[in-house]
């Protein structure tokens, strides 16, 4: 068996980013919760990954 040489980052806590990066991370957020009250709202499934397959997430 190969081993795999690939390295799981780790994420950044949000004190130690810097401010403009918090601010992008807060309207990432934002626009996320939009889209899935809207795709919930429009009783239509997201889309997204797991496990390395697209899959339709039912609202």
């Amino acid at each position: 068996m190969i081993k795999s040489n690939v390295k799981t980052l780790k994420p950044i806590p949000a004190k130690d980013l810097p401010e403009f990066a918090r601010i992008a991370m807060r309207a990432q957020h934002r626009a996320s919760r939009k889209l899935r009250a809207e795709h919930k709202r429009l009783g239509m499934p997201l889309i997204g990954w797991k496990n390395g397959k697209v899959i339709e997430i039912a609202p």
